[in-house]
Parts: structure tokens; C-alpha cells; sequence
């Protein structure tokens, strides 16, 4: 009797134990989901929105530090070596918030004045004096364009530049000689530069006259269709054409350093070469591949930024001896990366890359969004 009590006891406290085993099994392993889930929310979920005193954000629109960099390393494992574990030859530009993706307060042609715009689009990338400098458009086409300066040092945001109209603001570059600074767009139906002095850039404060920068120079470029990216180098603006479906070039102007034409380019008026390169003729041309977005020169090196639609952007590097065959089958090096991939520049040993995936009209969740401007080591995206 008493064994029969006992094994009933025995039973019940064995049913006992393993529901109590359950419960706290189930229990951890709920606590532990909720702290995934927690992890994975606070670590892939957008940013909160950070506004700078002018109203325009300073904050990613995207990605937050930890999951850019884990995005990053997982499908491109080796631009992000040569951005985060290479000795970095430069820490100007690296991994700089671009600003105002989110929302940039600007004027609307629309409404008729100051209103937010969410769908700035960033395309081109310069460092001028101290500053580092990025040209935006309004993909819906109803707000000013602007070029967002950033410091270069401290790497914060200064402030935002209004130019005239609405353009498709392509590339922008410094003239470190006559201290202009110089973009792509259109005037009159036509490709042109239109240039500014740093000198303005500096003084430029939207809230005391309420206008856009004036432009110093205009030059309408007849021989190009449209011109994509500009660079400075050597005495000389290099204009790319970006062309869909096929060949593109890269036209060369001269500056003029004496007057009447000082610290411009008159194509039809300037013929002699003002650098030392041999190439580089006044209103000369070079054939590329199609769909170039940017250009920039490192020592003895080209390299091109080729991007068009949501697959990878590609690198390209070519000896300079090469510019009158810029062929994809000639490149001596070519790198892939994430998608939209617009101008770059090169400084100090470190390549800036600048994407416009990280605007509004372009970011989608199955691809790379590069909300910050990548700064790569050269020499170490040549050796991966």
C-alpha cells in the first residue's frame, strides 16, 4: 500500500518538475526572442530623424552605424577593407552622413516658396579649401537644387547652398588656383559649367537675402549632349558625357590663367594647352564606355565610376596613357560595388565615393543603400 502511495508521489512530482521545466525553458527562450527581436529592430531600422539648426537632416536616412558597416562587409567584403581596416591615408570624407536626405528645406518652384523636400538626390563630390562639398537635385522636380557643404575637418555639417532653377546637377569640382567652384548642368537647352568663387561659398547665407548663389561664369559646352561629371585636373576641366546606350567621352577645356579670360575656359578662343599634359587639347576628346558618372586622377592612374540602374557600379582603372582608349577590356584593374554609385574624388591616397542610393527615390530594402560618403584606401582596392 504504502509502495503504491509512494510511486503516485513519486509520479506526480516527476510531472511536477517537468512542466516546471517547460515553463522555465519556455520562458528563456521567449526572453531570448524578445531580445533578438529588440537587437534586430534597434540595429535595421531607420535612424531617428536629426535636423540641423537650418531644418535639414544631418542624420542617415537608411543605416544605422553598425548595420552600414555589417551590410557592407557581408556582400562587398572587400570595399569594406579597404574602407575600414586599411590604414586609412586620409580621414577627410570618411564615412560622412551625406545631409539632407531625409528632408531638405529648400525653395519650392511649385508652392512658391520654402518647403520640405524628401527626395533630394546627391550626385556629385568635390573638396574645396576646407570643405567638403556635394551637389543635389530634387528627383521630383519641384524644388531648387543645392550643393551641401560639409567641413572637412571636424566632418560636420556647415550648410546648404541654393543654386538657380531646378538643374539635373551633375559633377562639381575646384579650381584651387582661381578658387572656383564648378558644376555641371544646362542653360538654354545646352550642356554648360557654370562656376562661383569660394569666396562665396564662404559668405553664403540663405536667411539674409533670401536667393540663390550668383554664378561668375557660364559657358555653354556645344560639343557635349549632356555632361555627367566634371573634374579638375592640371590646369583643366574634364567633362564626362554620360550616354544610356553608347559611347560616351571625356572632353578637356583648358583654363585661361591671364586676362581677359582669367579663371575660365572660352573653348572657341583658348587653343593652347595651359598644363603639362600632352593630351590635354583645348576642346580635345576621348572616346569611354557608356554610362560614366564620375572620373578622377590618382598619380599615374584614371579611374571611372560606371553606374546605370539597380546593379553593381563598377570601378575602373586605367594607366593615363591610356585615355584615348578607355575600353572596359583595357581597364587594368576593375572593382565592383553597390549600386548608384555617382561622381568620386581622390585625395590623399583615399578614393570618396559618393551613391545616390541613399535618396528616397532610389533606396530599396534588397540592395545596398549607401547613405554616407565611402572613402576607400586606393592602393588597397588595387591590391584586393
Amino acid at each position: 500500500m504504502m509502495m503504491k502511495i509512494f510511486k503516485k508521489v513519486l509520479r506526480s512530482c516527476f510531472i511536477i518538475l517537468s512542466l516546471s521545466l517547460m515553463v522555465i525553458i519556455s520562458f528563456i527562450a521567449y526572453h531570448s526572442y524578445l531580445e533578438h527581436k529588440s537587437v534586430k529592430i534597434n540595429v535595421y531600422s531607420r535612424p531617428a530623424l536629426i535636423k540641423a539648426a537650418d531644418g535639414n537632416s544631418i542624420s542617415p536616412s537608411y543605416n544605422s552605424s553598425y548595420a552600414y558597416k555589417k551590410r557592407l562587409s557581408e556582400r562587398y567584403p572587400n570595399i569594406y577593407q579597404a574602407a575600414f581596416d586599411a590604414p586609412s591615408q586620409s580621414h577627410i570624407g570618411s564615412n560622412v552622413i551625406i545631409p539632407g536626405l531625409v528632408v531638405t528645406r529648400v525653395y519650392d518652384y511649385t508652392k512658391k516658396k520654402i518647403t520640405e523636400a524628401d527626395e533630394m538626390t546627391p550626385q556629385g563630390i568635390t573638396i574645396a579649401d576646407k570643405y567638403i562639398l556635394v551637389s543635389a537635385y530634387d528627383a521630383k522636380n519641384r524644388h531648387a537644387s543645392v550643393i551641401y557643404v560639409i567641413n572637412s575637418h571636424t566632418q560636420k555639417y556647415v550648410k546648404t547652398i541654393q543654386v538657380p532653377g531646378r538643374p539635373h546637377l551633375g559633377g562639381i569640382t575646384y579650381d584651387p588656383v582661381a578658387h572656383n567652384i564648378w558644376i555641371t548642368g544646362r542653360q538654354n537647352g545646352q550642356a554648360a559649367l557654370m562656376s562661383f568663387s569660394l569666396k562665396k561659398l564662404k559668405r553664403y547665407d540663405y536667411k539674409k537675402k533670401h536667393k540663390s548663389v550668383q554664378y561668375d561664369h557660364i559657358v555653354t559646352l556645344p560639343t557635349v549632349e549632356r555632361a555627367s561629371c566634371v573634374t579638375y585636373y592640371d590646369n583643366q576641366l574634364f567633362i564626362c558625357l554620360f550616354n544610356k546606350y553608347c559611347k560616351g567621352q571625356i572632353v578637356s577645356y583648358p583654363i585661361s590663367r591671364t586676362k581677359p579670360y582669367k579663371g575660365t575656359i572660352i573653348s572657341d578662343q583658348i587653343k593652347a594647352v595651359t598644363g603639362e599634359v600632352s593630351w590635354a587639347l583645348g576642346s580635345g576628346s576621348a572616346g569611354l564606355d557608356p554610362q560614366i558618372q564620375g572620373l578622377a586622377f590618382y598619380q599615374n592612374r584614371i579611374i571611372l565610376s560606371q553606374s546605370y540602374g539597380s546593379q553593381d557600379s563598377k570601378l575602373y582603372f586605367y594607366s593615363t596613357s591610356a585615355l584615348n582608349n578607355l575600353d572596359n577590356s583595357k581597364a587594368d584593374k576593375v572593382v565592383n560595388l553597390p549600386p548608384y554609385l555617382e561622381q568620386i574624388h581622390a585625395v590623399d591616397g583615399q578614393l570618396l565615393m559618393l551613391f545616390e542610393s541613399g535618396s528616397k527615390a532610389y533606396a530599396r530594402d534588397n540592395m545596398m543603400v549607401m547613405d554616407r560618403i565611402l572613402s576607400v584606401n586606393i592602393n588597397a582596392l588595387l591590391g584586393s
